[in-house]
């Protein structure tokens, strides 16, 4: 390279490293003057009106008078403009399917939600459905699928480099299944698919407790943001996404949260219902635990006698275990139904185990346990601290998300985001349309 094509590049470079920084400031805020914008830089005010030109030029900020600023001069304002382009996330489960459409901002613009009519739905079917559903949340806002600048979709298991799950899924049937292969033939090559459980830790990383957010709690005890954040997400089955040192642990093949040495652990393991396994989550327990206590009952003939073990869910139930899920059992627990303790430590024991083993070896500050069990943290946060302090010399901060079950797609529209980022504004290509 000649001495003067050398110096037309480092000039690019340059612009392009000041166009960032005034970007990332812009980002921060609803607008910023001109002046404002040279206090956060710290940059010279023509090089940082020469910045948000180019970004005004490329389509990511805006300009617009501002009334008279420093010295007499008068300001300008620049936005930036979260509408330049748009994201999608989505959460694929074995019972739901949800898509969130955002900004650039991450500010939620279209939701579509659908339920799995069964959880042994062929793959199939329930990509069409998946695509359905996404496309959904596109229409409503009015976009074309096309126009996104990159869609994220999580589903459960260790997610391959190429888009599908080869072991270990909790979906029926969705082994091998080209996950990012089917949602690229919609959206284009933007595509990625990542394990529902790395999800909601990056979702409670960027926007839930382990960023600083409120469980509800003030004082000395209120979670603050961390580095070393363990995420249980225990509704269906139990998965584990973990930040350490502020990065995500993914390890070999991506299977550093695989939890099946519950099954090695005879205590874990024991007293599941039929059909229970040690890594299903505190949701599915529940009802598992719950639907045999009220057959058991039933099989008695007789309505058990008031405050007698089991009372109050078999009355909320209506005597019949298939109308027994997560949220009658918590309901019952919160009412006193005296068959609490058992029901809590069938439901809690492999959760509490996975928290106890995770403790000892990542030593995290905090557990949040996500999901929509989440919702029930008055019932279950407590047993469940009390089951971790009799199996781990350490017991973490463990805490309920705020995101409850929306964490996995708030943790897919965070990573779309971040791929939008890396192929738009890193380099500062210009806004779609412009």
């Amino acid at each position: 390279m000649s001495p003067g094509s050398r110096e037309i590049a480092d000039s690019a470079l340059v612009r392009r490293l000041n166009a960032a920084r005034v970007l990332t400031a812009l980002r921060a805020e609803p607008a910023l003057s001109s002046s404002a914008l040279v206090s956060r830089t710290d940059m010279a005010r023509p090089t940082v009106l020469a910045a948000a030109q180019l970004l005004v030029r490329l389509g990511w900020a805006t300009e617009s008078g501002g009334g008279t600023g420093a010295r007499g001069r008068p300001s300008r304002v620049f936005a930036f403009r979260a509408d330049a382009g748009h994201v999608l996330g989505l959460d694929v489960g074995a019972r739901t399917v949800r898509a969130r459409l955002a900004d650039l901002r991450g500010e939620v613009v279209a939701r579509a939600a659908r339920t799995v009519p069964d959880p042994r739905l062929p793959a199939a079917e329930r990509l069409a459905l998946v695509r359905e559903c996404a496309l959904g949340a596109v229409h409503e806002a009015g976009l074309a699928a096309h126009r996104l600048l990159a869609v994220c979709a999580g589903t459960s298991g260790p997610v391959d480099p190429d888009g599908a799950v080869h072991t270990r899924t909790g979906i029926p049937g969705f082994l091998g299944t080209g996950l990012r292969t089917a949602l690229a033939e919609e959206f284009g090559p933007d595509v990625v698919v990542e394990n529902d459980c790395n999800l909601a830790a990056l979702a409670e990383r960027r926007r839930g407790l382990a960023a600083g957010g409120s469980d509800g709690h003030d004082g000395d005890d209120a979670p603050e943001g961390d580095d070393d954040t363990v995420c249980l997400l225990a509704g269906e089955r139990l998965g584990v996404g973990a930040f350490v040192g502020g990065t995500l642990l993914r390890g070999a093949h991506n299977r550093a949260r695989d939890l099946g040495f519950l099954a090695l652990m005879p205590d874990a393991a024991r007293d599941l219902p039929a059909g229970a396994s040690p890594d299903d989550g505190i949701g599915a327990l529940a009802r598992a635990h719950g639907a045999r206590l009220v057959a058991e009952l039933a099989d008695a003939r007789g309505r058990p006698a008031p405050g007698a073990p089991g009372a109050v869910l078999y009355g909320l139930a209506g005597g019949a275990p298939e109308r027994v899920d997560a949220e009658t059992v918590f309901a019952a627990v919160r009412a006193g139904d005296t068959a609490a303790p058992r029901l809590l430590d069938g439901m809690l024991a492999p959760a509490a185990h996975a928290v106890a083993t995770l403790s000892m070896l990542l030593a995290p500050r905090l557990v949040v346990v996500s999901g929509a069990v989440a919702a029930a943290g008055d019932v279950l946060l407590e047993p469940l601290r009390r089951r971790v302090a009799r199996l781990a010399p350490a017991v973490p901060r463990i805490a309920a998300s705020p995101l409850r079950d929306e964490a996995v797609v708030t943790g897919a529209v965070c990573l779309a985001l971040e791929h939008a980022e890396a192929r738009y504004l890193t380099d500062l290509r210009p806004a779609p349309g412009c």
